[in-house]
């Protein structure tokens, strides 16, 4: 029964362990909602790079990258981001893997 009850506790950590990256705090309407998709190339790590800018009025609050692949791709933020009106992005996937993500931009 512990041995089950183990591999349940497992299996339950495996499936929500995704890459989600959040900068800011979401605290009103999504901006721009974009999908990123990138194939995979075997023996071969992807990026890619990710920009907006907004109006000059616009004042981005949160940023969020949702992982769809459950890998170990990482999001980094190289410009802008909240409290500014652009925001640059840099996506790396993990070897033969492919980019999956959706990227929120709250205002």
């Amino acid at each position: 029964m512990r041995l089950f009850i183990c591999l349940v506790l497992l299996g339950f950590l495996w499936c929500v362990s995704c890459k989600n990256v959040n900068f800011g705090n979401k605290t009103s309407s999504c901006k721009r909602r974009d999908k990123v998709f990138c194939e995979a190339i075997p023996w071969k790590k992807r990026v890619y790079y990710y920009e907006y800018t907004g109006p000059d009025d616009l004042i981005i609050k949160a940023v969020y990258c949702y992982d769809y692949q459950n890998s170990e791709a990482s999001v980094n933020l190289t410009e802008g981001g909240p409290g500014y009106n652009y925001v640059s992005l840099r996506m790396k996937s993990q070897r033969s893997y492919r980019l999956d993500y959706t990227i929120e931009i709250y205002d």
